[in-house]
């Protein structure tokens, strides 16, 4: 009887486990990337007219243009895995939420005035066929010869509440094609970045729940104005 009654016990250890960890991963998979109070204001800028201009949650709207001077392009088409989950400070990056080590790196030489444009695509894999996180995120930097990596424009600069910029894709069933468009431009304003030579990195991790991310065919496009 003895045995019965700590075979039934442990069994229940082990369901209450069990049931844990399903929360905790259904959780996980529920956290959302914009924050709630971000969510509302933007709501309330939709319903006041100030569509976009909220000073107070993102930097105000900037562009740029000018000729093609320079095409830079750089790829990996083999298949890649990364174990790094966004939130967990893998170290990579701005704000250090991604691979410590880029997936595409480039050398580029900016002048005043110009502007540099980036596109990046990938065959990303699926937490339904491979085992990885529900997302792939990507960030695009550059950094001096002196200086860590920024983020350039293009992302969302606080994804869960990180300042980490990030950019996601949740790939449905086996595969789904990634592609985002980048820009920076080069000046002294708030937004720019000063001339000189920079390293144009592209990082990447899985998140926001435990599993990495997998992926194939990584492009980056950069374009010098």
């Amino acid at each position: 009887m003895k045995h019965y009654i700590h075979a039934v016990s442990f069994i229940s250890l082990v369901t209450f486990a069990v049931l844990l960890s399903m929360v905790s991963a259904v959780n996980a998979q529920e956290r959302e990337a914009f924050p709630k109070a971000a969510v509302e204001a933007a709501k309330r800028a939709e319903q006041t007219g100030a569509k976009g201009q909220m000073a107070d949650l993102a930097p105000a709207l900037s562009g740029c243009k000018g000729p093609i001077t320079e095409v830079v392009d750089v790829a990996f088409e083999g298949l890649k895995f990364t174990s790094a989950v966004y939130g967990t400070n893998p170290g990579g990056g701005e704000g250090r939420q991604f691979d410590k080590t880029p997936v595409l790196s480039a050398s580029v030489n900016l002048e005043k005035a110009g502007c540099l444009d980036a596109h990046v695509s990938a065959i990303v894999g699926s937490r339904q066929a491979y085992g990885v996180s529900n997302l792939a995120l990507f960030q695009v930097t550059l950094t001096p010869k002196t200086g860590g990596p920024r983020a350039i424009i293009g992302h969302y600069r606080t994804p869960y509440g990180l300042a980490s910029p990030a950019v996601a894709l949740e790939a449905e069933r086996d595969v789904d094609m990634y592609a985002s468009n980048f820009f920076q431009r080069v000046g002294f304003g708030r937004q720019d970045v000063p001339p000189g030579v920079y390293r144009v990195d592209v990082w990447w991790a899985g998140g926001p729940n435990p599993g990495g991310a997998i992926g194939a065919g990584f492009v980056l496009k950069l374009y010098l104005r």
